[in-house]
């Protein structure tokens, strides 16, 4: 469908973002819209950092979306001679190890790009709860002690910890750092000055401040910067240059005179790989959806203080998105964090915006309230545990096993939560706590509350036994 975006469009544009910023009150946020090769919308709307405002110009960690860099680079790579899909990872990394010793030669370039290497999602959330002190080399070199939960090739599993491979094979395979190799033969062709693989060289060019939600407010966060996951999550770009990369999606490799891969390249980037659920599949480095029938290439991305979505139309409308935000947590995120985008093509394409009646100030009216309650009853419990102490527990066995029953659950149930809540959410307590650490926090307070008193209630009745039953 070919559509016209006119100004009236773009208004609407503006104070739908306007109204999101506002309802999911976000620190800041710049988004660049792009038709065909041009640039039709650039915006930059509240505070990059206190009393800083946000410019498209303005850079911001783009999270998983340095996954299509480091795709572009393989393919590129790949177009040269240097590298082939189906080539085992141990041609290019010879040293390359897994736990599985007949899935170390089974594993290619392709299982990497497509998430099919067996290698698990927990794996790749591990790596981003990291301090960010190791080498790529060293990182890699770690997974000849971690086990694949899937045979290889068999499965779609997203994690973080196959494009930090990729990284790595692209830094065995030019010669150069991967953040050189990026910045030379990505960044510099496609003129994006306000693009890093450095956090210090961004904060000298403005890079915004990022923050985490702490009970549905946003609270400034220095969250370290992970070098070490670079291919997977930190490059660092601004909403311009965005803009330029996705013109190089829509115009078959090319922005301006500078061709950045051609045209086959860039269609098996984009090529459905493997399919993740009916009308959902995963390319190389971006997902291919069904929209009301409309194809469409996204990616979204985080890290603990970040988010960014993107997303192409390349058939007919020839659209592109970006939205970057200065500002992560998980339950946010549910809340429309990462429909932003999204809502900015339902405008585009004239649909109607449907306005979800989950706000991020009900959802934490009732999320606040429910901790609040919950935390008052076991401060209540607890309180009134120590008054007692020296109180005789009245009656003779049924009260003590009572108690005892109290007692234990007070004590195992808190171990139960905090031993599956990981499972549950398949990431460990490090990312958990970093990602949502309003609840993560809570969780781990209340369970400690709930542990020590259940240790008390324990000694209360060693000591009312010692004594002799009343």
């Amino acid at each position: 469908m070919s559509i016209e975006i006119d100004r009236g469009v773009l208004a609407q544009a503006e104070q739908y973002l306007t109204g999101v910023r506002r309802d999911l009150r976000l620190p800041g946020l710049a988004i660049a819209i792009i038709q065909g090769t041009e640039v039709v919308f650039l915006y930059g709307l509240g505070e990059a950092a206190p009393s800083r405002p946000v410019t498209p110009q303005t850079p911001f960690i783009l999270g998983s979306l340095s996954k299509s860099f480091t795709a572009m680079a393989i393919m590129q790579l790949v177009e040269t001679g240097k590298v082939e899909l189906d080539a085992p990872v141990q041609h290019y990394i010879s040293w390359f190890r897994v736990a599985n010793p007949a899935a170390c030669s089974q594993i290619t370039i392709r299982h990497l790009l497509t998430h099919t290497s067996g290698i698990s999602k927990y794996v790749g959330r591990e790596l981003l709860a990291g301090k960010g002190n190791q080498t790529m080399e060293q990182q890699v070199r770690h997974l000849a002690t971690v086990a694949l939960t899937k045979p290889v090739g068999t499965t779609f599993q997203y994690s973080n910890t196959n494009y930090l491979i990729l990284g790595l094979v692209i830094q065995m395979v030019s010669g150069q750092p991967y953040e050189f190799y990026i910045q030379q033969h990505i960044f510099a062709p496609l003129q994006m000055q306000h693009s890093f693989t450095s956090e210090k060289e961004a904060q000298q060019d403005g890079m915004a401040t990022g923050y985490r939600w702490w009970f549905g407010f946003p609270i400034p966060a220095h969250v370290s910067y992970l070098a070490d996951a670079l291919p997977a999550a930190f490059l660092i770009s601004s909403a311009e240059d965005m803009a330029g990369y996705l013109i190089a999606y829509l115009n078959e490799g090319r922005y301006g005179e500078a061709s950045v891969l051609s045209a086959a390249g860039i269609a098996e980037l984009h090529r459905p790989q493997v399919e993740i659920a009916p009308g959902n599949a995963y390319a190389m480095g971006w997902r291919v959806e069904l929209w009301d029938g409309v194809r469409v290439l996204r990616h979204g991305g985080e890290t603990a203080n970040w988010r960014a979505e993107m997303v192409l139309l390349p058939e007919k409308s020839r659209l592109g998105i970006i939205v970057l935000t200065n500002a992560n947590n998980g339950l946010v995120a549910q809340l429309g964090l990462d429909q932003i985008a999204a809502g900015v093509v339902k405008l585009l394409l004239g649909q109607q915006l449907q306005r979800s009646k989950l706000t991020l100030r009900r959802f934490y009216l009732l999320l606040d309230g429910a901790m609040a309650l919950l935390t008052s009853l076991q401060i209540w419990a607890f309180v009134r545990l120590l008054r007692r102490w020296h109180q005789p527990i009245q009656g003779r066995a049924l009260p003590f096993v009572n108690q005892a029953v109290l007692s234990l659950i007070a004590l195992v149930l808190p171990l139960s939560l905090l031993k599956r809540i990981p499972k549950w959410a398949d990431a460990p307590w490090s990312l958990l706590s970093l990602y949502v650490p309003d609840l993560s926090s809570w969780l781990a307070g209340i369970s400690l509350l709930s542990f020590i008193t259940g240790i008390m209630r324990i000694g209360r009745i060693f000591l009312r036994l010692r004594k002799g039953l009343k």
